[in-house]
């Protein structure tokens, strides 16, 4: 799977989700929901969500004929369609389908060293085992909003932690002298293709607007760099300007516009 999704990770006409995607969505699921059953085909790929009635196909044009071997006509929806794919939009066009919702961006920015300081008050390395896995998860539960039960979070972070993709080295955080995480990021590396991707990405509210989530970037640059990587790419929807503003403000550019599409009304 890993060698279909390098293979076309930096096209420019379709858009192909980072192996560290794919690793973050089967290790770091929701228990309230099912895994995501992968599919391989052909030079391609397909992701099924089926809480969601999500296709997710990646990958050569062989994706196209791995989509109608897996979709359900009735109610499948496919994420992540770039805007510039016009094969695949051709295709799911002629099976009914449309463009729905707001669109998510993917940005890409070279490795180049980002300059930012730490602010006073915190210290930016790696998050230190488990026994700080409370802290993370606290940050994550606050920047993402989320409504999972505390002790169900903690539960899935550290069932994540302890999986064969977890590179304790890469999961970033930025902390007080108190053991609180204030800002925090997964980089993953995709060493065929030198290509890095950022996934999660957030800081608590209440850590807001000190230059955390610059200072935890920069330490991950450099890191990147280190492990050889050229370029790192990030996504997130249009709908949180906070987050474009951020991207853009340390060098981001954008790559690819994602749309959702769904069958047609």
């Amino acid at each position: 799977m890993h060698r279909i999704l390098s293979r076309h990770l930096g096209d420019e006409d379709r858009y192909t989700i980072h192996p560290g995607d794919l690793s973050w969505w089967l290790y770091h699921h929701d228990r309230r929901r099912v895994a995501p059953e992968i599919r391989v085909g052909e030079d391609a790929i397909a992701v099924l969500h089926g809480h969601e009635g999500e296709v997710d196909v990646f990958g050569g044009d062989a994706r196209i004929d791995l989509f109608d071997a897996v979709r359900d006509d009735a109610h499948t929806s496919v994420a992540g369609v770039s805007e510039s794919d016009t094969t695949l939009i051709r295709a799911l066009e002629q099976r009914g389908l449309a463009p729905a919702g707001d669109a998510d961006v993917t940005f890409v920015r070279g490795v180049s060293p980002l300059g930012a300081t730490v602010p006073d008050g915190y210290e930016v390395r790696a998050l230190a085992g488990e026994e700080e896995a409370w802290a993370r998860r606290a940050a994550s539960h606050a920047a993402f909003e989320s409504t999972q039960a505390p002790d169900d979070h903690l539960a899935r972070y550290l069932s994540f932690m302890r999986s064969p993709v977890y590179v304790p080295e890469r999961d970033l955080v930025a902390v007080t002298p108190d053991g609180t995480v204030g800002s925090f990021l997964i980089w993953w590396g995709d060493e065929a293709t030198g290509i890095a991707q950022l996934e999660p990405v957030g800081t608590h509210p209440a850590h807001q607007r000190r230059g955390l989530a610059a200072a935890v970037f920069d330490r991950a640059l450099a890191d990147m760099r280190a492990a050889g990587m050229t370029r790192v790419r990030v996504e997130t929807g249009e709908g949180r300007p906070g987050a474009i503003a951020f991207y853009r403000s340390v060098g981001f550019e954008p790559f690819h516009r994602l749309r959702w599409w769904k069958p047609a009304p």
